[in-house]
């Protein structure tokens, strides 16, 4: 059985491509999908292995995946705007950038625990929209949260675990509420 800690949201299937079964997908971490053993989705909350049995780049964004028995549109569209996750040990290990730093998006997938407020929830995505780079956190109470990527507020992060330590003023938490 896979369990939640052994996997990391890695992106979501858009729509089917072609009547033969592919489906287009947007990986939303730095990982290949040519290299992994499988894809995981939550069917029902047990999280289930689909597996890979071609990929061809479509976009620098977004792939043509086929999946192991999934041999028609009709198949397909049965995955389209699903979210799926991969295996942590598919995931390649961060690697700090030349300065010593990481890229706010090389943490989604990553736990926020904060020295106040305890654990807040998974990085899901990143805003960067504005000149404020925000994470975007979804709670384990399915509730989204938005915090600022500032190096005053992050205490650490542990890359081995996945998680960052935070220390954000109990004032910009509230503010989600």
């Amino acid at each position: 059985m896979i369990r939640k800690e052994e996997i990391t949201l890695a992106g979501h299937f858009n729509k089917p491509h072609g009547i033969k079964g592919e489906i287009s997908a947007t990986l939303d971490i730095d990982a290949d999908l040519e290299e992994v053993k499988c894809v995981i989705m939550d069917v029902d909350g047990i999280f289930v292995p689909f597996f890979v049995s071609s990929v061809r780049p479509k976009t620098a964004d977004t792939d043509l995946v086929t999946l192991d028995g999934i041999d028609s549109e009709e198949k397909a569209r049965k995955f389209s705007t699903r979210t799926f996750y991969l295996l942590n040990s598919d995931i390649p290990e961060i690697e700090l950038d030349p300065e010593g730093g990481l890229y706010a998006s090389d943490l989604i997938g990553f736990t926020i625990r904060d020295n106040c407020s305890g654990t807040l929830g998974e990085i899901t995505d990143i805003n960067d929209m504005t000149d404020n780079v925000l994470f975007i956190i979804t709670t384990p109470e399915k509730r989204e949260i938005l915090l600022p990527v500032a190096d005053e507020f992050i205490l650490g992060i542990d890359t081995t675990e996945r998680i960052v330590e935070t220390s954000y003023p109990t004032e910009i938490i509230e503010l989600n509420n």
